[in-house]
């Protein structure tokens, strides 16, 4: 008896236990907008943080979510796939062709036959502009098949190669779950903003709507502090999976505008377009949750120590993660997945950050 009263005891405080937590947020459902992700999870789409002196900073809401991080292998060709509809296309035209030459040989046939010119009536003449035009989908079906497999294989073969070649720190893709949602700025932290906070501008390239850079880690932390301190809340600087999330918005291509150099330069001051200098943010195009300058402009501190993903390298224990490229690096600095770091007490012009302001625990 006792011992069933003990149990009885435990199940009812681990009850107790588990009705004390307070209720997840939803993930992400792949589709929504974030104004509709924020009305399912009950939270705000963004939030203005006052600085002072009238000098506002745009938040944006990031949803709790999965995603890949890291670069994934390329997907092999499905090759029977193709070469199914390439012996779809060669059905369709042999049976279009051979009903055609029937047809014809039927006509030559009556009129050897009968001594006169072919003769045929429109009934006939009809069935044999279709039998004409199935063999001529078929023929192209069967072109355009086959041309996009010698594609899809050339394209394949290429991203081989450059997968290969990739530093192994982006090595192995895997799934996270962010099971929280966050606020992450709209925009890089500006100048006007930092001088505001911390009240210096370090930047070489000056001007109040310009990224701030020239901060290092030790920096980026400092002024994190001080504006939680200032505004009552949680103020910091992003982790790498709540960055690359909030990147890639969805996507799972090397930029969120797509795979092509051609695409980044639509989202990116990097090397090509910048002219060897910072931009105003907010300039180029957001990503679909409306975050600007992921890509370019300037590299963005995150909060993590730069450590393999599976152990394959040796963790840089005091080396930290930045991110997204800089107006003075090229295009393979700026994808979604590419991984950079170095000391905490570094500071240069291609350095600034962007922060995350937490959303509080829904209540039980």
């Amino acid at each position: 008896m006792r011992t069933f009263l003990a149990i009885l005891l435990l199940a009812l405080s681990a009850c107790h236990a588990h009705a004390a937590e307070p209720p997840a947020f939803p993930l992400w459902d792949g589709q929504e907008s974030v104004e509709q992700y924020a009305k399912r999870a009950k939270v705000e789409p963004a939030q203005t943080l006052d600085l002072g002196n009238g000098i506002k900073m745009e938040m944006v809401l990031i949803p709790a979510g999965k995603f890949t991080m890291g670069t994934p292998e390329p997907e092999p060709v499905d090759e029977a796939a193709f070469q199914q509809k390439i012996i779809i296309g060669q059905a369709v035209l042999a049976v279009g062709g051979g009903v055609l030459l029937v047809f014809l040989a039927v006509i030559v046939i009556r009129a050897i036959r009968k001594r006169q010119r072919p003769q045929y009536s429109l009934a006939c003449f009809v069935a044999m502009i279709v039998a004409a035009g199935v063999g001529l989908g078929g023929g192209t079906h069967w072109w355009e098949s086959a041309r996009a497999f010698a594609e899809a294989k050339a394209e394949y073969q290429a991203a081989d190669v450059r997968f290969e070649v990739l530093p192994e720190l982006e090595k192995p893709a895997h799934e996270v779950t962010l099971t929280k949602p966050f606020y992450l700025g709209k925009f890089e932290v500006t100048q006007e903003q930092y001088q505001q906070v911390q009240g210096t501008n370090p930047s070489r390239f000056r001007g109040p709507d310009l990224p701030v850079e020239m901060v290092s880690w030790d920096d980026a932390q400092g002024f994190c502090k001080r504006a939680s301190g200032t505004m009552g809340l949680v103020v910091c600087l992003p982790s790498e999976a709540e960055w690359e999330f909030a990147c890639r918005a969805g996507t799972r291509t090397t930029y969120y505008t797509g795979n092509s150099v051609a695409d980044l330069f639509t989202a990116a001051w990097c090397y090509g377009t910048s002219k060897e200098t910072t931009h105003p943010v907010g300039k180029k195009i957001p990503n679909a949750w409306g975050l600007y300058d992921m890509h370019g402009n300037v590299f963005e501190w995150c909060a993590d120590l730069l450590v393999a993903y599976q152990g394959k390298v040796p963790p840089l224990l005091t080396t930290r993660v930045f991110r997204g490229g800089s107006w003075g690096q090229d295009f393979n600095y700026c994808r979604s997945a590419c991984r950079s770091g170095t000391e905490p007490e570094r500071s240069d012009d291609e350095l600034g950050f962007r922060v995350v302001v937490e959303v509080p625990p829904k209540a039980p």
